[in-house]
């Protein structure tokens, strides 16, 4: 579970001289870039791990296999997204990367039209969910794609098809709004189905009424489909479906246990477990193990996790992090959650379903070093996990608020923009000052005593 926030392009990694905004009145803001371009209606900033230089090498070592994981499930969720994406990514990236012949006009928009896909991972809004197409005519992209091709490019093409078809296929892909124009459709119209009206590979040819006499074994870790009329589970897992990616995956995760702390290595050997079978038994195994880790300084989260991508809330989009902990923001959320209990006595609700003992809440602030899938670009600022309802009661949850993603979310913004929204000028430089601590205890009390608190109603369990 997570806040969303900011669009992140760039981690720099190193010791940049400069305060943090919020550490006092008075204190100057570091001199360097947070805001480095907007795209229509996303802002692509600059992170900084300050921290990292400080980071043994162990440490260090132990980040760079896991981004490697990281980036080598990347494709799953670009395919989980929209099924043409990686077709449309690599017509997109072979023109940009051909360009002699192109028309500068159509390679403008083309470019622009790719910034977008990169930063929403496929051709829908991430956050309306709804579909944009690319500013050009479809003669002017085929004559593009022609000049590209005589450039050097290598597309896509079927057996026997030629660039000039390969382009007609694909024309309503990138110039049809009405063409699968929703990517998660949570609210179809009278005559749409749930799953059927939405654009994303989580199903294949399958509605919510065929689903009413299946019992998933797989529900978060598989994509559902029809072969000869009969509902099958592709599984996310070795041998499955994503076989090479995870098994890729697996190979930099296990050259990570060597540098990982003990209780880290337990994870990561569960995590391969996991992915190894897709099957839940071993994913509540990770989880325990994941969240009983709470003194690793370096961390990670690799797998499919969120639902929020499926209209009926039960397929795992795929994602991976790698962090650090900040020590020094750390302190405030800690805080939080070692008086959750005081908060969770005070929820205004049953005290049924309030937790008679608030187990095990690891609270950090954090410095991403690197997000990818369902977690990046478009990045959270908060997160609390496991999702699964009865790990939590029993075994606790892991808080991390996103500090330097909240540092660049608060500093990209424009110098004007709290003028807009303040009465005044002393307001104004209120929030100058303290509008981005502001904004990072909001975030810590959504993660800690938000996600963290109440318990299901008996008879209830699974995910929250």
């Amino acid at each position: 579970m997570r806040g969303r926030g900011a669009v992140i392009l760039v981690v720099t990694c190193g010791i940049v001289s400069g305060t943090v905004p919020w550490a006092g009145a008075g204190q100057e803001v570091a001199d360097r870039p947070y805001l480095l371009e907007r795209v229509e209606d996303a802002a692509v900033v600059q992170l900084y791990a300050d921290g990292f230089e400080s980071l043994s090498l162990r440490e260090k070592t132990l980040i760079w296999h896991l981004y490697l994981a990281a980036l080598a499930g990347r494709d799953i969720y670009y395919d989980q997204r929209y099924e043409h994406n990686l077709e449309m990514r690599e017509v997109l990236e072979e023109i940009i990367t051909h360009p002699v012949g192109v028309d500068s006009d159509v390679l403008g928009a083309i470019h622009a039209y790719a910034k977008l896909f990169w930063l929403n991972t496929g051709p829908f809004n991430n956050l309306t969910a709804r579909k944009y197409t690319l500013d050009a005519t479809p003669a002017a992209f085929s004559a593009a794609i022609a000049a590209a091709a005589r450039a050097g490019a290598s597309f896509p093409t079927r057996d026997g098809e030629t660039t000039a078809g390969m382009a007609r296929r694909m024309e309503s892909l990138f110039f049809d709004p009405d063409f699968e124009p929703i990517v998660t459709n949570k609210t179809p119209g009278p005559d749409e189905d749930l799953l059927l009206s939405s654009a994303n590979n989580l199903y294949k040819d399958v509605s919510t009424t065929d689903l009413e006499q299946f019992e998933e074994r797989y529900p978060l870790t598989s994509r559902l489909t029809k072969v000869d009329g009969r509902l099958v589970e592709e599984v996310y897992k070795v041998g499955g479906r994503y076989s090479q990616e995870i098994s890729e995956i697996i190979r930099h995760l296990e050259a990570a246990i060597p540098f990982a702390s003990e209780p880290m290595k337990k994870a990561l050997r569960a995590n391969i477990a996991y992915y190894r079978t897709g099957d839940p038994a071993d994913q509540r195994t990770y989880d325990i193990a994941w969240v009983e880790d709470q003194l690793s300084s370096v961390d990670t989260i690799n797998g499919f996790t969120e639902v929020y991508m499926d209209a009926r809330g039960a397929k795992g989009a795929w994602e991976a992090l790698v962090f650090y902990v900040n020590p020094e923001k750390t302190g405030a959320i800690k805080t939080l959650a070692a008086n959750a209990q005081w908060f969770e006595d005070r929820m205004p609700w049953d005290p049924k379903y309030r937790k008679e003992e608030v187990t095990g809440i690891t609270a950090n602030a954090i410095d991403v070093v690197f997000e990818t899938g369902d977690s990046g670009p478009v990045t959270p600022i908060g997160i609390n996990l496991p999702n699964d309802q009865t790990v939590r009661e029993r075994y606790g949850s892991k808080s991390v608020s996103l500090s330097n993603v909240n540092e660049s979310y608060d500093l990209s913004r424009p110098a004007n923009y709290r003028q807009e929204f303040a009465w005044s000028e002393e307001e104004a430089e209120r929030s100058r000052q303290w509008g981005g601590l502001a904004g990072e205890m909001t975030t810590n009390m959504h993660e800690v005593i938000g996600h963290a608190s109440g318990k299901l109603a008996e008879g209830l369990g699974g995910s929250a």
